[in-house]
């Protein structure tokens, strides 16, 4: 029975190494190159706090469109050329496309199509 709660482990252990590996690939190909300009999710170190993220994202003369649930991530916008790049410069570790969000698109798992209604109609 021991063994059999080893092989358990083994093939968890397993997926999750798969499963963030590619998730790491993932995050690493949707980061906006330098240049990129428009609405933007700017996600900055760990640790820092919303008045620490605001600072610097106003360092770049951008528009706060809104804070996140995550203390350390904003979404800001600017049609200024290298909006990115300067974003990167102010200590963000990350800038992402901002996209809209609705319960049923949650990463493409759902199997139901993206052109559903979302659920704040309905409450």
């Amino acid at each position: 029975m021991a063994s059999t709660h080893r092989i358990a482990l083994a093939f968890a252990a397993a997926v999750l190494l798969v499963w963030g590996l590619l998730f790491a690939v993932t995050v690493q190909r949707a980061a906006l190159p330098p240049d990129a300009s428009g609405r933007v999710i700017a996600v900055y170190p760990f640790g820092w706090d919303a008045l620490a993220v605001t600072v610097a994202a106003t360092q770049t003369e951008a528009r706060l469109v809104r804070q996140t649930w995550l203390p350390n991530a904003v979404e800001l916008a600017s049609d200024d050329p290298g909006f990115a790049g300067r974003l990167r410069e102010t200590g963000a570790i990350g800038v992402y496309r901002a996209q809209p969000f609705t319960l049923f698109t949650l990463a493409g798992c759902t199997g139901m199509p993206p052109s559903l209604p979302s659920l704040r109609r309905f409450g």
